[in-house]
């Protein structure tokens, strides 16, 4: 899966233009961090990938499917993003709960549903957490229940928006290595 931006622009207002004739080529394996201040474009670019802003001029493809409003839904299937703040996506009663949300709207079977929550929380190292309510977790426990949720769509593609950007320096660090350790099994 790539994703590559072809001198994009966008901006929200004729004041503020966030992106002139941007280029980026992502390929398939990469890990690829944008750095910049806050009301740099970081969070922008996110949304523009995932389809939620529409840029005003320039071409966005994924893997080699141009992005606009009849394939949006199509590569939108192939991704998952990561917010800032886990505790504005959580949805569910208990962590199990909360992962399985997302399978249940893509019509995944009962059995292939625990199938994955048991190898995801694994993953992230928290399988003894299932059974517990979000608001029990730490800010690293609820930033991997996060990566687990957004892992169960397997997606291709994997947006983080600065998804470690309220941790402390040690958990940042693990959440780190653990997206890097991912994208070495997985992708």
């Amino acid at each position: 899966m790539k994703v590559s931006f072809k001198n994009v622009s966008f901006k929200y207002d004729d004041d503020s233009i966030v992106l002139k004739d941007f280029n980026l080529a992502i390929n398939d394996g990469e890990m690829v961090a944008i750095l910049g201040h806050n009301g740099s474009g970081k969070s922008t670019i996110a949304k523009i990938i995932m389809g939620l802003l529409e840029i005003n001029s320039g071409e966005i493809y994924i893997n080699d499917k141009l992005l606009n409003q009849d394939t949006i839904e199509e590569c939108r299937n192939h991704m998952s993003i990561i917010f800032q703040n886990p505790d504005n996506q959580f949805v569910g009663v208990t962590v199990n709960d909360d992962i399985a949300f997302g399978l249940e709207n893509k019509c995944v079977s009962r059995e292939e549903m625990i199938n994955r929550i048991n190898k995801y929380l694994k993953l992230v190292s928290m399988e003894c957490f299932g059974d517990r309510s979000p608001e029990e977790l730490s800010g690293g426990q609820k930033q991997r229940v996060a990566i687990a949720r957004t892992l169960m769509t397997e997606p291709e593609i994997l947006l983080c928006d600065e998804a470690t950007s309220s941790l402390d320096p040690d958990t940042t660090n693990q959440i780190l290595n653990l997206l890097q350790e991912l994208n070495e099994n997985l992708g």
